[in-house]
């Protein structure tokens, strides 16, 4: 299986929690398109001919390309790579620059799955996160009656946000779960990053105890299960068959390629890649005909190993114990025999049928498990 991931980084506004790469100079979009045309020339080799099975418009903020700009993308996308049959296309999008045409071109376009950017339905946790729409807005998105044409729509959500409690989030989801259109929910705690405005200013916010996260936790959990959603990886929800396929693959230690400025690619076995994180640089480089890589390193064994730990373990379908011996030559039974019949014991993992995963109350630290592996 191979991915594109294709980063747009452009915003209306930063938002106070985000640290990915982003600007809002959208002036620079159109030497930003003309540099990642030249990217996928460059690069499309790397797919060796193969199908592509999944796309993913990230960012940033995709959807604050005009409609032109995003079918010169697509277009070229088309023409460069050989898109399979059963294919998923995702394009992230945020509320204050959505629109029905635009909806109606990505469709015609090939996009068959929507992201879209909530976060909260809650005016204040709304304000205080810097996002620049509303309850209204984000609710009239999701009852947007051309969402019918998409195979799969995902909303965004976060809870731990300044002032939230239990009682607000819950009714951020429950009128998400009542769209019919929702059928995937991602649902992530608020990491306050270091470079992010909530983290130059944390003592300036009121942010949720432990106790209270526990709360919106347990409730969010119980929910969604009750709502049809199962939880198939630490942070994501879906309803039968609606899984994102996409990052499955990231999770599945797959094949992904990574286009634009911070993007990252690896390709299924020892290398990994990540583009600067510089649109100017990005640009300068493209029009010079070079990779843009801020780095490419090859995987020692432990890494690997550690890395396909982490990855497979955020999932419920965990992984097979004898995949895990291939591709490490390690009895994985033998070698962590001692701390495996603790996690069995105390409900963190389960083993059966020749598969190893983690239960919900082991999803919750599966980064920890993994690291002690």
């Amino acid at each position: 299986m191979i991915s594109l991931y294709f980063h747009i980084p452009f915003c209306k506004k930063k938002c106070n929690y985000c640290d990915f790469y982003s600007i809002t100079d959208e002036k620079q979009i159109n030497k930003f398109i003309a540099a990642l045309k030249k990217e996928i020339i460059l690069r499309k080799n790397e797919t060796h001919g193969k199908e592509i099975d999944t796309i993913f418009f990230g960012g940033g903020s995709p959807s604050v390309l005009t409609e032109s700009q995003f079918c010169e993308i697509s277009d070229f996308i088309k023409q460069n790579f050989k898109i399979a049959v059963n294919y998923e296309w995702t394009i992230e999008v945020n509320p204050e620059n959505y629109s029905e045409e635009k909806a109606k071109i990505w469709q015609e376009c090939g996009v068959n799955r929507l992201s879209i950017g909530i976060q909260s339905l809650n005016d204040d946790e709304l304000n205080i996160c810097g996002r620049i729409h509303d309850r209204k807005q984000a609710i009239g998105v999701l009852r947007s009656k051309i969402l019918k044409r998409f195979d799969n729509v995902n909303a965004d959500l976060i809870y731990g946000l300044p002032n939230q409690n239990k009682n607000s989030f819950s009714e951020t989801l429950k009128t998400v779960c009542k769209i019919p259109v929702i059928k995937h929910i991602s649902l992530y705690e608020l990491t306050i990053a270091e470079n992010s405005f909530f983290g130059k200013n944390r003592e300036k916010f009121n942010l949720p105890n432990e106790s209270e996260i526990e709360k919106i936790v347990k409730y969010s959990r119980n929910f969604l299960q009750k709502s049809g959603f199962e939880r198939y990886e630490v942070s994501n929800f879906a309803k039968n068959g609606c899984r994102c396929r996409h990052n499955e693959n990231y999770w599945n230690y797959g094949r992904y390629i990574g286009f634009g400025p911070s993007s990252h690619s690896f390709d299924g076995e020892n290398k990994r890649s990540a583009n600067i994180s510089d649109i100017e640089k990005y640009c300068e480089l493209l029009n010079r005909n070079e990779i843009a890589a801020d780095f490419i390193e090859n995987l020692l064994l432990e890494q690997k190993k550690t890395e396909f730990l982490m990855l497979k373990l955020r999932t419920s379908d965990g992984f097979s114990l004898s995949e895990f011996g291939v591709k490490f030559g390690i009895d994985f039974l033998v070698k962590n025999k001692k701390y495996v019949n603790n996690l069995i014991e105390n409900d963190y993992m389960i083993i059966k049928n020749g598969v190893c995963k983690l239960t919900d109350k082991g999803l919750d630290i599966a980064d920890g498990i993994a690291i002690k592996l």
